[in-house]
């Protein structure tokens, strides 16, 4: 991926989604970390990579730390097999499919997610053996990265009132088995918003695990933020006005939570700046305030979600979002996530109508809700907030 001589239909900020794996040349801000976190990696096999929501954990590993795997910054680098995913739910089905995925990829022959499934869930060790039998050959390592692993503890009731066996329990006992064990060379990377670490002291092995080899990441100081707004922009062949900077660093202040905020503003305003089709201008402060600045961005975007609805699809995305949202006993918003099937029978509508009204305000260029746009959505899927 070198640099975007061809600006059109490019946009080098990624709003509120994190950057793909295939965007670590317009990750900046944080490139000093990811040789901490692969240290801790490679030492111990497992690390835990803990952060506020937004702060940016997901994009630190995906263009971070795997290009440093993959980019022969780790011997032997062609003999690693990567593999992430969600738990989501359902966290073996969710594995089992991106093992699917990794092997379709391959070029090997395929094999069933639901045979992998069943190997996954037959014994303790069935992670380990899964990935020994269908992913790895000799001599090869498996990395597995768990992201967003906090949904382990937010997803695994939602939907699952006959559940006997906690399935997050279950999947935490046969993780931390799977990194224990030394026949196979089995790698893992676990990223957890921090306000979810007291969930992880309910699981022995896995507190220890954390104990051992964890990294919290820091907050981004004014410098790393600047580099965060210049660094794409010089990436794809652009030019930002110093004092645009400057507004934005101040805008951002000294909160830690704006990171997703800021990346969405500069998605917006990268957009406008294009449509007037006036390349050899800097981006200025007139761009960034017909978007409503960081202040306004998000809002007007997702009213111009809104108003794409029909009327009866704006009666469900009224009741849609009353369901992902509560409050806090500080009287702060939260997230609360949801079940299509609950969504439903609150909004009394059909799951055609509500994918609808989902699919408005999760595409790439808004990402506003989960599960992102590529991924199918069923009647078993759970509907959240991207970021609170």
């Amino acid at each position: 991926m070198g640099p975007k001589t061809d600006k059109k239909n490019f946009n080098p900020f990624p709003g509120l989604r994190p950057f793909a794996p295939d965007e670590s040349e317009l990750f900046f801000g944080r490139e000093g970390e990811s040789e901490e976190v692969l240290g801790k990696l490679l030492k111990n096999r497992f690390v835990t990579v803990i952060g506020a929501s937004g702060s940016g954990k997901s994009s630190l590993i995906y263009c971070g730390v795997l290009p440093k795997v993959r980019n022969n910054n780790v011997k032997a680098a062609d003999s690693w097999r990567i593999i992430s995913f969600r738990p989501g739910n359902d966290p073996f089905l969710n594995l089992a499919e991106a093992i699917a995925d990794d092997i379709a990829i391959s070029g090997k022959s395929p094999v069933d997610k639901n045979i992998i499934l069943t190997e996954l869930r037959d014994n303790p060790a069935g992670i380990a053996a899964a990935i020994k039998k269908f992913l790895i050959g000799p001599g090869e390592k498996a990395l597995v990265v768990v992201d967003q692993f906090e949904e382990l503890f937010r997803y695994s009731a939602l939907g699952r009132a006959d559940a006997v066996i906690s399935p997050a329990a279950r999947f935490v006992d046969f993780m931390v088995n799977a990194v224990n064990q030394t026949a196979v060379d089995i790698f893992t990377i676990v990223t957890m918003r921090s306000d979810f670490i007291g969930e992880c002291a309910h699981y022995q092995g896995l507190t220890q695990l954390i104990n051992n080899s964890n990294y919290l990441v820091p907050h981004m100081g004014r410098e790393n933020y600047k580099e965060a707004i210049e660094g794409p922009v010089k990436y794809a062949g652009a030019k930002i006005d110093p004092a645009l900077v400057e507004i934005l660093l101040n805008d951002i202040g000294d909160r830690t939570d704006q990171l997703p905020v800021l990346q969405h503003a500069m998605m917006r305003t990268w957009s406008h700046w294009m449509e007037l089709d006036d390349s050899e201008r800097p981006i200025g402060k007139t761009d960034y305030d017909s978007v409503g600045t960081m202040v306004d961005a998000m809002s007007l975007h997702a009213n111009e979600a809104y108003e794409e609805l029909s009327l009866r699809g704006k009666e469900i995305c009224e009741m849609m979002f009353k369901t992902l949202t509560e409050k806090g006993s500080d009287n702060k918003g939260l997230r609360h996530p949801s079940g299509v099937n609950t969504i439903k029978s609150i909004a009394g509508c059909t799951s055609e109508e509500l994918f609808e009204v989902v699919d408005k305000f999760r595409i790439a260029s808004r990402s506003f809700i989960t599960p992102r746009e590529n991924i199918p959505l069923s009647d078993d899927s759970i509907i959240d907030l991207s970021h609170e």
